[in-house]
């Protein structure tokens, strides 16, 4: 599969819009995507051998005929609905102009009403989501699919978090109304499962939690610690942040029964700190974060 240096370029428009794509049909539709330049100015004729759309969507196709032509039909009824709600506007737009099958190779062009959504993306300072194609062929379900874009595109934002509606995430999702419509249901089958295979197969790493109205029913997902596996997670950073905050104040040591000037701070894998003295430079051990705020307090008193 020679997706290894394909980037996916893509409108956050896009991103958040609600796509009726199956598993493959949504790894191939990400496939033509990553093969257009965030530079190109505007859609050319994107030839993929048939063979290596089989492969990508590990499809081993009995007559690569027939299997071009399935797809080419499923491709074709594909189209994009962009829902602007406060001035109640609809667009919709097929995504491609057409596709052509032959000697093993699909010839694809696309709609010229989607340029907005894939070309000149960096010129025209459009908010875009990027990810490696490779990463995002890795996962086995439409939904992890859907979830990883629309966490993906806050893993770099500042805050690195995001609130969904419930209503609007199982839109986004393409997610019937008597679909799941159990909570418990939908937790299980969309939420956990999608978290479980975007850590396993991904580098993207988040956490989520439920946000209930009036106390009982789930009204919207909060996703949160938004980050790359193997960088600081927001709540590191801030940790990381507050500690150094600590650096020359005076804090009470119950070893020494006495209180020190905090030179320097170290955190171990057990949750547990290290408090290098300024003037002795020995190191002193403490619980965790609260035991410290707690022993600052005291200087207070």
């Amino acid at each position: 599969m020679k997706t290894t240096k394909l980037k996916v370029f893509q409108s956050n428009k896009f991103t958040e819009s609600r796509q009726e794509f199956n598993l493959n049909e949504k790894r191939i539709m990400q496939f033509i995507i990553a093969k257009i330049k965030p530079t190109d100015t505007e859609f050319r004729q994107y030839i993929i051998p048939i063979a290596e759309i089989a492969n990508m969507a590990n499809i081993k196709p009995n007559n690569m005929y027939t299997f071009g032509k399935t797809l080419m039909i499923s491709m074709l009824g594909k189209f994009i609905l962009l829902e602007d709600k406060e001035n109640k506007q609809i667009k919709g737009f097929n995504y491609f102009h057409h596709l052509d099958y032959a000697d093993g190779k699909l010839t694809v062009q696309l709609h010229e009403y989607v340029h907005h959504l894939f070309l000149e993306l960096k010129k025209d300072k459009v908010n875009f989501t990027a990810y490696e194609l490779t990463e995002f062929m890795m996962l086995t379900s439409t939904y992890a699919q859907r979830i990883y874009e629309l966490i993906k595109q806050y893993s770099m934002s500042k805050n690195r978090e995001r609130i969904i509606e419930i209503s609007e995430l199982r839109n986004m999702l393409a997610i019937e109304d008597k679909k799941y419509k159990l909570f418990s249901n939908f937790r299980k089958r969309v939420l956990e499962l999608s978290h479980k295979l975007i850590e396993e197969n991904t580098n993207l790493r988040y956490k989520w939690k439920t946000i209930t109205e009036r106390g009982r029913k789930v009204h919207a997902i909060h996703f949160y610690e938004i980050h790359i596996a193997g960088k600081e997670s927001p709540t590191k950073l801030q940790e990381k942040s507050f500690l150094e905050s600590y650096i020359g104040k005076e804090i009470y040591n119950n070893e020494i029964n006495s209180f020190i000037i905090i030179k320097n701070i170290e955190n171990n894998k057990d949750g547990s700190y290290y408090i290098q003295s300024k003037y002795d430079e020995v190191y002193y051990t403490y619980k965790n974060l609260a035991t410290i705020q707690e022993c600052i307090a005291k200087t207070l008193l």
